[in-house]
């Protein structure tokens, strides 16, 4: 068994915001809608949600966390619902978007929260825990937006 470090899933976190801005840029790029657009231009700054996160804490206890070893791996598939079935990029309307966006942040947070259930230390704790709070304050907006109608 292969020991697992905070820092690699962090790795993995930012590998798939990473990966969801180049599909949001390519949703953006083949849509019609231009609330879709720039629904796409908001969430591809999803990708900074880690360096948000961060920005407040001291560098070298973030170096500290992303070296503490885990007990297990957590489970976090990259591709898992980051595709909209049988729907090509340019006929998904803003509410498919916004509700994708949402599944994303709750991938996010349940990785975030699986390595919470280790031992991992205050700080690693501290780290994690303003990591959870980003994507759930991006859950909270996403929710508002559809709940308003803005696409």
């Amino acid at each position: 068994m292969a020991i697992v470090t905070v820092g690699e899933l962090m790795d993995r976190a930012r590998d798939f915001e990473l990966r969801l801005e180049v599909y949001y840029a390519e949703i953006r790029d083949r849509s019609k809608d231009n609330g879709v657009r720039l629904l796409t231009y908001y969430l591809a700054r999803h990708r900074r949600h880690q360096e948000q996160a961060l920005a407040g804490l001291d560098p070298d206890r973030v170096g500290h966390v992303r070296m503490v070893e885990l007990k297990f791996d957590a489970p976090f598939d990259l591709d898992a619902g980051r595709q909209m079935p049988y729907a090509p990029p340019e006929t998904i309307q803003g509410d498919e978007l916004i509700e994708m966006a949402v599944g994303h942040d709750r991938e996010l947070v349940s990785l975030y929260r699986s390595v919470l259930v280790q031992p991992v230390g205050d700080d690693a704790r501290t780290v994690l825990e303003a990591l959870i709070r980003v994507e759930e304050r991006d859950m909270v907006m996403l929710k508002k937006m559809q709940a308003m109608h803005y696409f």
